[in-house]
């Protein structure tokens, strides 16, 4: 902790030291971890949403989730998934593959691929041919070995833990074996990061990549309209949404983010919480959803904290998603909700009884955020999990600079909240400085990095740092919606503005800040 109140020009030269290379994720990383499979599958349930209605945490009403009312979620992101399997209008053909598969990649370009992939390991380094025959078997396919480098490099990506990938793995693995549409969305995860991080001479083929998300969409559509929803169709979703965000999509990641919402609605928080694959889907979609809501505006697409069996409970051991900001997540949910419902206030609004209430709504949740406990129980503490402490830190005051900003803007001037927002800035750089460079951990503070910036923004040395801990974080993980947001940050420096809201409304574009 002696590290608190460090000037962001002195945390810079911590940044500066340390080249990209000396990452962990800059080698392959095996998983070691054994992964059970049970083969089980949930029957679904029936459940129709009425026009407009906001998804809810109670249990779904009988009924079919493909009624044709033109509103109803469900049945609009059904139709998105089959016009994107109509995209490919060559016939699916089944070849044996692993999984059940059906092969949809172009025969003249399959072998190619594969040839290329196995010229180059995670990050484009020489890898040994004989280490991957095995478990290729022959060069008609480049499925196996996108599967084999999910394994290895990005699912170790997937969370803030060090050395937790095998998490996903033991959830989705056994999923993906009796479901191939979620197989080929971890083939369309794997490939986009592959292109991210490999020559260009070496990427995935567009057809290839074509056929794994033609076959996502198609599986998707038909278990919508065969009312066959299982959990495996919502890690589908899941998994192609995060895939876009990685790739820096700025639109179609969010119709599969609230797709998987619509689907998690379908089947019932409550009941996928009893399950230990469904709860580990809830907290993966409840994290990027609250992420999603921050950046665009909105409501999150399910209230309240459907994803904790005990929402006041202590806290054991740190989570993939929110490390050991468990409690902290509870307050960001009424943070969105706030600046949802006040989207249409400033400080010329004619309702001054509005206006009342709503700031003294805002100033409830700022107070119940800054006195909140992380209640930590941990079983055992190391150097990992006090960083993960500053992690979670860093989003308490980064969620109450971006309420004292909302608060700010429908109150109009006030030194309070300027002063409040200057010291959440100084906070969060104090935290994030004290999270080491090379942790997993600060895969998780692009936010807390961003407001800073929005913060920041008058202060060479504060930029300074943020423009090279996001060049830092981006090289090593080859995450695109880190550039996109680092892109979004330089452009607001560089025209002096801090309406970041704005911009991003006129660039039409959806970033995530997860």
């Amino acid at each position: 902790m002696s590290g608190e109140g460090k000037p962001p020009s002195a945390m810079t030269e911590a940044v500066l030291s340390t080249s990209p290379g000396s990452s962990p994720a800059a080698k392959d990383r095996l998983i070691r971890r054994r992964v059970t499979v049970d083969g089980r599958r949930e029957q679904p349930l029936q459940s129709v949403h009425p026009p407009g209605a906001r998804l809810r945490t109670t249990a779904p009403a009988k009924g079919s989730i493909t009624t044709p009312d033109a509103d109803n979620r469900g049945s609009y992101y059904a139709r998105e998934c089959q016009q994107q399997a109509a995209r490919d209008p060559e016939p699916a053909r089944s070849d044996g593959k692993m999984g059940g598969s059906q092969d949809q990649t172009s025969p003249n370009n399959s072998e190619e691929d594969c040839i290329e992939l196995v010229r180059t390991s995670s990050l484009g380094f020489p890898i040994n041919r004989s280490l991957v025959g095995p478990l290729l078997g022959s060069l008609n396919s480049i499925e196996p070995l996108l599967l084999k480098y999910f394994l290895s490099a990005v699912a170790p990506l997937c969370s803030i833990l060090q050395q937790d990938g095998g998490s996903f793995c033991s959830v989705l693995l056994p999923m993906a074996i009796v479901d191939s549409s979620l197989l080929h969305a971890l083939f369309t995860y794997a490939s986009v990061h592959f292109d991210a991080t490999a020559p260009v001479s070496t990427a995935v083929s567009p057809r290839a990549r074509l056929g794994f998300e033609t076959h996502v969409a198609r599986g998707i559509s038909n278990a919508i309209a065969r009312n066959t929803v299982t959990e495996s169709t919502v890690a589908c979703a899941l998994v192609v949404s995060t895939a876009h965000v990685i790739g820096g999509d700025t639109s179609r990641w969010l119709l599969h983010l609230q797709g998987a919402g619509h689907l998690i609605s379908h089947l019932s928080p409550p009941r996928l919480l009893k399950i230990p694959d469904g709860a580990f889907l809830l907290r993966y979609f409840a994290y990027h959803d609250i992420m999603a809501a921050l950046s665009t505006g909105r409501h999150t697409s399910i209230e309240g904290v459907y994803w904790a069996l005990n929402i006041d409970g202590d806290v054991h051991s740190a989570d993939s998603f929110v490390g050991l900001a468990h409690h902290i997540f509870r307050h960001i949910t009424s943070i969105c909700a706030f600046v949802a419902d006040t989207s249409d206030l400033d400080a010329s609004s004619s309702s001054c009884y509005r206006l009342a209430n709503e700031a003294l709504r805002a100033e409830t949740i700022a107070h119940a955020l800054r006195s909140q406990d992380l209640h930590l129980q941990l079983r055992f503490t190391d150097s990992y999990s006090e960083a993960l402490v500053h992690h979670a830190e860093a989003f308490r005051f980064a969620a109450l600079f971006h309420l004292y900003r909302r608060l700010l803007h429908i109150c109009g001037p006030s030194a309070i909240y300027e002063r409040h927002m200057a010291e959440c800035v100084q906070r969060i750089f104090s935290h994030v400085s004290l999270v080491p460079l090379n942790l997993y951990c600060e895969i998780g503070l692009l936010f807390p990095l961003f407001m800073a910036g929005i913060g920041g923004a008058n202060d060479a040395s504060a930029i300074h740092y943020i423009q090279n801990r996001l060049d830092y974080i981006e090289t090593w993980t080859k995450f695109k919606h880190v550039t996109r947001t680092r892109e979004l940050l330089q452009l607001l420096w560089d025209q002096k503005r801090t309406d970041w809201e704005v911009v991003l409304r006129e660039l039409d574009w959806h970033i995530s800040l997860a």
